[in-house]
């Protein structure tokens, strides 16, 4: 069961060096709802991951993370 957790934190991982990958090299915009939810769905991995390790510094801070890509989002429409 922790490989599929680890697994996770790793997707998480990937989804946020992505979305900052992608916004530094111009392709995407802050703005963007793409970029907004590349970090909901990083923020969402590490939440799992983080609860799973009784990591709660992690959980808090990307659910922190994810609350503000929301807000991104809703700001948006």
């Amino acid at each position: 069961m922790s490989v599929y957790f680890e697994i996770l934190g790793w997707v998480g991982t990937f989804c946020f060096l992505f979305s900052y990958y992608m916004l530094i090299q111009g392709k995407w915009l802050s703005h963007q709802p793409i970029y907004h939810w590349f970090n909901i769905a990083g923020s969402a991995l590490f939440i799992a991951n983080g609860a799973f390790y009784s990591a709660w510094a992690v959980v808090f801070v990307n659910l922190a993370w994810g609350g503000i890509a929301c807000y991104g989002l809703y700001k948006r429409s």
